[in-house]
């Protein structure tokens, strides 16, 4: 597996989700549903997952267990962000 860290590939795919260029499209939401090699381990005694998508898509009983992960994205006004990061409710 590649030794990504799990926000690092969480951020990738958010970046990923993009519509076709010079369309006029935006994207309002998305719901990605991807496999996942996932482990953990300890880094300067912090707890670390990392994460990526198989290497392989053919099973073998030498490959680390796969993970489904669901990640849903939503596109949402800026003063609503602004007041979840301030405490306060949108």
């Amino acid at each position: 597996m590649n030794r990504i860290e799990l926000a690092e590939t969480l951020v990738a795919l958010v970046e990923s989700v993009a519509p076709p260029p010079a369309t006029g499209l935006v994207v309002t939401e998305a719901s990605l549903e991807i496999p996942m090699e996932v482990i953990g381990l300890v880094r300067n005694e912090s707890l670390v997952f990392l994460a990526a998508p198989p290497h392989s898509r053919w099973k073998s009983g030498v490959l680390p267990p796969v993970h489904r992960t669901t990640l849903r994205i939503e596109l949402v006004p800026l003063e609503e962000v602004a007041a979840w990061t301030s405490g306060g409710q949108a």
